[in-house]
């Protein structure tokens, strides 16, 4: 079986949130840092990345256009600030755009997807019910970009995909929907074991949550409270939490802020 490393490549830090937006019901006043984060797959025959993150400029140019501060469920949207540009973050792994063979887009948000135009070379690959659901709902309208971004990308080389698929030896996609209408999650299969990277905006406590919470008895981990299906959205975190002996990694956790590449 093949083994993969995977290398967190953090481009940017989102604003800090309200951490109920991840913990739903639970944490209220609390904030949380959000980085944004691509992740770079390799098993010495093909390079993946997963999502890519966004960046300053398209923050300021094509989510929050004009001098104005963006507004969010009443809450004002702070600048995306850059940590490291994608293409700095890839060319320090000796690569460019045009060497990522497979981009997982794990769903569809505006902060997991603007920086996938520059990959012009790369098959892209997202759930057909993930992109035929854009925008979900006038609800979630603000966590898309602009319509022209996704025409934009549906002109490369775009592959819809319909349910769980293996990629690769050692690297399988699983549909863990209720975040978005069809998210998916990634089992990668390392020398430290499996690992699931997480199609859905969480931390860790969402699949870990406080004995506050599991001594209730009643749930075992805590939806993120920006969900297009609550039930949906839980159901997949129990079915991420099933792989046998994985390490889960949520997308916006700041544990990634300092993580090591793994593998």
């Amino acid at each position: 079986m093949s083994t993969w490393t995977i290398t967190p490549l953090v481009v940017a830090l989102g604003p800090q949130r309200e951490k109920s937006r991840f913990t739903y019901m639970h944490n209220f006043g609390d904030k949380v840092d959000v980085p944004y984060v691509a992740w770079l797959l390799r098993d010495g025959e093909h390079t993946v990345l997963v999502d890519t993150g966004c960046s300053a400029q398209a923050f300021a140019e094509q989510i929050r256009p004009g001098d104005g501060p963006l507004m969010l469920a009443g809450e004002r949207f702070q600048d995306v600030q850059d940590i490291v540009p994608i293409e700095e973050r890839l060319a320090a792994q000796g690569l460019g755009f045009d060497d990522i063979d497979l981009l997982i887009q794990t769903h569809l948000d505006w902060d997991h997807t603007m920086n996938t135009t520059k990959f012009t070379r790369s098959r892209i690959v997202v759930q057909r019910d993930e992109w035929t659901k854009i925008p979900a709902h006038p609800l979630f309208a603000s966590t898309y970009a602009p319509k022209s971004h996704y025409e934009a990308i549906g002109n490369l080389n775009l592959d819809l995909l319909e349910g769980d698929q293996e990629m690769f030896p050692g690297l399988r996609l699983m549909v863990t929907a209720g975040h978005s209408p069809a998210g998916q999650s990634i089992v990668v299969d390392t020398d430290e074991g499996p690992h699931v990277i997480v199609g859905m905006c969480t931390i860790r406590e969402n699949f870990f949550p406080p004995e506050s919470v599991l001594s209730k008895g009643t749930y075992t981990v805590i939806p993120t409270g920006m969900h297009t299906d609550l039930l949906r959205c839980y159901d997949s975190m129990l079915r991420i939490k099933a792989v046998p002996e994985a390490t889960i990694l949520p997308f916006h956790d700041d544990a990634v802020l300092t993580m090591e590449p793994i593998g």
